[in-house]
């Protein structure tokens, strides 16, 4: 008896081992593992761009990336621009059908009306506040969709590719659109310091997002760039380095790096934690990463722990203490991590009509002094600390109510676009204003 109960149990193992193989292979076939036709797609703009990604992390057409690149390496020489970059998540592509493409498509023409379209009352304080800035309302807004096979099996037998489809957001994230991301960020680092030593009066921004798996392909191009510059400031030890105890130029990447309901484990984001809870940041210090997690968020709060526990079952080794929870669960639901609420401000206005331009010319050293991660209120949305933020801190990694984030999947409602357009345009005004030699803040 004992011994048909062992074989019982074997083969219900066995059979388990055997589903997950299968589904591993099955979402290693070629289904959707191709180019996806470019002139089709609903970015077909001199400004807009889509580059795709294979499963090897390879460019399927180097040149657009190229064009892209050149693009914005012109108009950084001539004009205000804004680079908004996005890459997509699980269960999603760059068919020209895509939702997140057709929703990414609409948010950029949402975000030129409001910054740049003179016939909308609600552009009127982003143009005075680029005149004041930059002595031109000039403005061009570069986007680029990302796109990999994060769709890799048709209908709904693509949720049983998880292990697959992560593992390839992972290598997606150190392959060539690492390159391309360093060299955008090299662009926008070169236009700041023109800006600071008075050869250029134009500005550069660059903000990147990444949805779900998404987020992990962008973390995984990104971190590296954060993590070397936190190093820099600790000594071997990881303890601050003298005369370091307080920061304030930590750079980042970009103006800000945005990942909505990431699905990848905290234990990624940890050393880039626990080195910057060894460090003081200045009242000039910019915000540097933001992550954004839906209360709504089921797959990321049920889902994605089972297939991180099946995946420690079969594939990693006894934990050390504390290490589970954090390879388990994704970032911004593991709790510890957590420093921010945000929520609706049912009281306050939005950026626009209540935001006077004319404070950079008359109170500059008031936003180069601002807390970005402690706001009252922008675009009616509260940033709320909780008791692990820190002050001045670079790192907001906020669990949103389902006003501001519904669920997982819906990251283009226009609640968290707003917020997400005003956050990061009074982020790139604090930093030009901060990169100015002459002005002195106390």
């Amino acid at each position: 008896m004992l011994l048909n109960k062992g074989k019982k149990m074997v083969t219900k193992t066995l059979t388990i081992i055997l589903v997950v193989i299968a589904f591993a292979t099955l979402a290693g076939c070629a289904y959707n593992h191709k180019q996806f036709a470019a002139e089709r797609s609903p970015l077909n703009g001199p400004d807009e761009f889509l580059v795709q990604i294979d499963d090897f992390g390879q460019f399927w057409d180097k040149a657009e990336a190229e064009r892209a690149l050149a693009r914005v390496s012109q108009l950084a020489k001539t004009t205000n621009v804004i680079v908004v970059a996005f890459v997509h998540g699980w269960n999603h592509d760059a068919a020209p059908e895509n939702e997140n493409l057709r929703d990414f498509a609409n948010s950029i023409t949402d975000t030129k009306s409001r910054l740049i379209d003179s016939r909308n009352a609600e552009s009127a304080v982003y143009r005075a506040s680029r005149k004041n800035l930059t002595g031109t309302e000039d403005l061009s807004v570069v986007s680029i969709y990302i796109g990999w096979r994060g769709r890799s099996l048709p209908w709904i037998f693509n949720y049983a590719t998880f292990w697959d489809r992560k593992a390839t957001a992972e290598r997606v994230g150190e392959g060539d659109i690492r390159e391309f991301l360093l060299r955008l960020n090299g662009l926008y680092r070169n236009q700041q310091l023109e800006r600071r030593t008075g050869t250029s009066q134009t500005f550069m921004g660059l903000t990147t997002f990444g949805h779900s798996f998404g987020g992990q392909v962008l973390f995984r191009a990104v971190s590296t760039e954060i993590e070397n510059e936190l190093i820099t400031r600790t000594d071997a030890n990881g303890d601050p380095a003298l005369n370091s105890s307080e920061v304030s130029d930590l750079s980042g990447f970009g103006d800000l790096v945005v990942l909505i309901n990431p699905a990848f484990e905290a234990l990624q984001f940890e050393r880039i934690s626990q080195l910057s809870r060894k460090l003081r940041f200045g009242k000039q210090q910019n915000p540097v990463l933001l992550v954004v997690s839906s209360a709504g968020d089921l797959p990321r709060q049920i889902l994605f722990p089972i297939g991180r526990q099946l995946d420690a079952i079969f594939l990693r080794p006894n934990f050390r203490p504390g290490q589970r929870a954090l390879w388990t669960q994704a970032l911004g639901e593991y709790e510890p991590t957590r420093t921010h609420l945000i929520d609706l401000h049912e009281t306050s206005q939005p950026l626009t009509p209540g935001f006077d331009p004319e404070i950079y010319s008359e109170n500059p050293c008031s936003i180069a002094n601002l807390d970005l991660s402690n706001v009252p209120s922008i675009a009616g949305i509260k940033l709320t600390p909780n008791q692990n933020h820190r002050v001045n801190s670079p790192f907001i990694v906020a669990h949103a109510s389902t006003n501001v984030v519904l669920d997982h999947s819906k990251v283009f409602e226009s609640t968290l676009r707003k917020f997400l357009n005003d956050y990061v345009a009074i982020a790139q005004g604090k930093r030009m204003l901060v990169n100015r030699t002459f002005l002195s803040c106390k």
